[in-house]
């Protein structure tokens, strides 16, 4: 562990030595919440966050602040590096939170053109395989590994979502580049029970993705991902999830990745509770700038 932290140290003083820095406001408007169907809140409290980014030149290491509360000399930021490991087709993605570690597992096998990440499997078509194993195995872009995983369908390190929101969206801007099907692995969090998972995906004949389901071998459906519609660059999805019949979550979002605007509708039902929560959240990009 203390040699880990070593590496965590000399990365973050060498990698952004020179770095590209992105900015992230976010707009959150809780906008009705309900208690057993009746309305107990409608006062469209709006709250802001921003969160900066630094993203070294190689795009192998990021920096990220949550700046919301205090100013970004206060922070420790939260430090990702993406690393090769002995085996030539291994990386690990190493992070690091005020001094805790934690680590992604990712192997490339061409054979069967997939992509482990942990336990999870990604089966992708040739070309979408080949250019992440250019870009994620070679060349280390944690940008191209932010965007095969933007769905958040595993049970990877919490900061990873962190990550969500700088997703290079290449999925999108080139309808070519598919994920064909995966296999999920999860452990419930009030017990060692594991679930598996097979993703299913489906895409028009302009090569959109229509359709995303999540099933377990029983049958429940953990996430499901469907069309709503298309202009130009701007996709908007209708997105279902269930955590354990604990939450449920109705979301419908709208992203431009010509613009890099992303916008949402989001629905938060807890069942002990009996309790929903009914928001809007507005993302973009405030500035993109190389630091010196």
């Amino acid at each position: 562990m203390k040699a880990l932290y070593i590496f965590f140290i000399f990365s973050y003083s060498y990698c952004f030595a020179q770095n590209h820095k992105t900015i992230i406001k976010e707009e959150y408007v809780t906008l009705k919440t309900y208690e057993n169907d009746k309305l107990v809140k409608s006062d469209r409290t709006k709250k802001t966050f921003t969160y900066v980014y630094d993203i070294s030149s190689k795009k192998d290491s990021i920096s990220y602040y949550d700046i919301s509360y205090e100013p970004i000399d206060k922070i420790s930021p939260t430090i990702f590096v993406l690393k090769k490991e002995q085996n030539e087709n291994n990386l690990l993605l190493l992070i690091n939170e005020n001094g805790t570690s934690d680590t992604l597992h990712i192997s490339f096998f061409d054979n069967s053109k997939s992509i482990t990440i942990n336990k999870d499997i990604y089966f992708l078509n040739s070309l979408y395989y080949n250019q992440l194993k250019s870009t994620i195995l070679i060349n280390k872009n944690i940008l191209d590994l932010i965007d095969l995983l933007d769905d958040d369908l595993g049970d990877y390190p919490y900061q990873f979502k962190d990550l969500l929101k700088i997703t290079s969206n290449n999925k999108y801007k080139n309808s070519k580049l598919k994920i064909l099907s995966a296999k999920i692995y999860t452990t419930r969090t009030q017990s060692d029970t594991q679930d598996i998972w097979n993703v299913n995906y489906k895409y028009n004949k302009n090569g959109v993705l229509m359709y995303l389901i999540k099933k377990s071998n029983d049958e429940e459906i953990g996430y499901e991902k469907k069309l709503l519609s298309q202009k130009g660059r701007e996709y908007k999805y209708k997105i279902y999830s269930n955590v354990e019949s604990r939450f449920e979550d109705n979301n419908v979002i709208a992203f431009d990745t010509d613009k890099n605007t992303y916008n949402a509708i989001l629905s938060h039902f807890q069942f002990g509770k009996v309790k929903e929560e009914i928001s809007q959240l507005k993302r973009f990009s405030l500035q993109n700038f190389v630091a010196e």
